[in-house]
């Protein structure tokens, strides 16, 4: 499996290459240009959108990790035993 980080190259060089394309396509009246490049497009919306998608879970995931690690801190300090008192 692919890191996030190879991942993330992969997209920019795809959507380098698609830029890349794009600038010198020259004559863009021709049919099959357009649908390659709409293709290309569509390749890299996918990605970025998957890529997305993944970030939102992961983000998601943090907060509950943090939510739970801070109701376990909360309810750590409610059981110790309150501070005696010397008279």
């Amino acid at each position: 499996m692919m890191g996030d980080d190879e991942t993330d190259e992969m997209l920019f060089a795809r959507l380098r290459r698609f830029v890349s394309a794009a600038g010198g396509a020259g004559r863009l009246d021709d049919p099959r240009r357009l649908l390659a490049l709409q293709a290309d497009l569509r390749l890299v919306r996918d990605g970025l959108n998957a890529r997305c998608g993944l970030l939102v879970q992961q983000m998601n995931a943090a907060g509950q990790q943090f939510n739970a690690v801070s109701a376990y801190a909360r309810c750590a300090t409610l059981r110790r035993d309150p501070p005696k008192r010397s008279h």
